[in-house]
Formats: structure tokens, C-alpha cells, sequence
């Protein structure tokens, strides 16, 4: 595995969007063990690719269960929005206050491709929709104001 090289704000490649996925192979495979060393050396609790150069909509979770990797993720349900405040390993040392849903459904593939479920409360929803936010070419000081 590789730490690879976090893209930081204002870098306008953080707000493309990222391509589907559609091939589940070794390269992706490595990209995701990549993403998840990346992450844990950052001490985050999530990254997306986009914020290691790579166009993909695909994340890597730390999450109660463990580390989650979400390949195509889509936000099916939606419930709970309060704010909270939130960082980014792309803004570094930035905090903003961002009303986020606490309850979550997603529906995803696994690094296989593998169509899976599931839901999320709390910290865990905000870090899913907010690694999906840069999927979507959005970061968090978007939601400010």
C-alpha cells in the first residue's frame, strides 16, 4: 500500500465530478488499500477519490465496524438534518457548521461489485453524505451561510 498525495483546496480538481465505476479489478482494489492508507496516516474518518487524484466515485469509511469501502454510493433515504460542525483533510484546519441528515440509507457497491445496503446514524451519515459531496464536485464550505 501507498500514501498517496491529498489535493487541497483551492485546487480546482476537487470540484469534478467523479465517473461511475465500472470495472472491479485489481487497480481499483489497490486504489482502495491505497485510500485507506492515505486516510488512516491523515487521521481521518473518511476520503474520497477525488481527494487523491482520481476521479472515481468511490470512498473509504472508518466506521464502527471497521474501515467501509463505498464504491457508487447513492443517498436512497433521508431523515434528521441538524448542524454540527465538520473538517476536511483538504481544508486543513478548517471547521464549518453544515446541516447534515443523521439518518441515512445508501446503496452501494463493494470493491467486487457486490450491491449492498445499509444504514447510517450520526457521525457516520455525515461523513458518508459528505465524502459523496465530493463526489459530486461540492466541499464543505459550500453548505456555509
Amino acid at each position: 500500500m501507498a500514501i498517496l498525495e491529498i489535493v487541497k483546496d483551492p485546487d480546482p480538481f476537487l470540484r469534478q465530478v467523479s465517473r461511475e465505476v465500472t470495472v472491479f479489478d485489481a487497480p481499483l482494489h489497490q486504489l482502495l488499500d491505497d485510500m485507506t492508507e492515505t486516510m488512516k496516516s491523515a487521521n481521518a474518518i473518511g476520503i474520497a477519490g477525488v481527494q487523491v487524484g482520481q476521479l472515481y466515485r468511490v470512498c473509504v469509511l472508518d466506521v464502527r465496524g471497521g474501515i467501509l469501502e463505498m464504491v457508487n454510493p447513492v443517498i436512497t433515504h433521508t431523515a434528521r438534518e441538524k448542524k454540527g460542525d465538520e473538517g476536511c483533510i483538504s481544508i486543513p484546519g478548517a471547521t464549518v457548521s453544515a446541516a447534515r441528515h443523521h439518518d441515512i440509507t445508501v446503496e452501494f457497491q463493494d470493491r467486487d461489485g457486490i450491491h449492498l445496503r445499509r444504514a447510517f446514524k450520526g457521525i457516520e451519515a455525515v461523513c458518508v453524505q459528505h465524502e459523496i459531496d465530493h463526489m459530486d464536485g461540492r466541499l464543505m464550505t459550500d453548505f456555509v451561510g
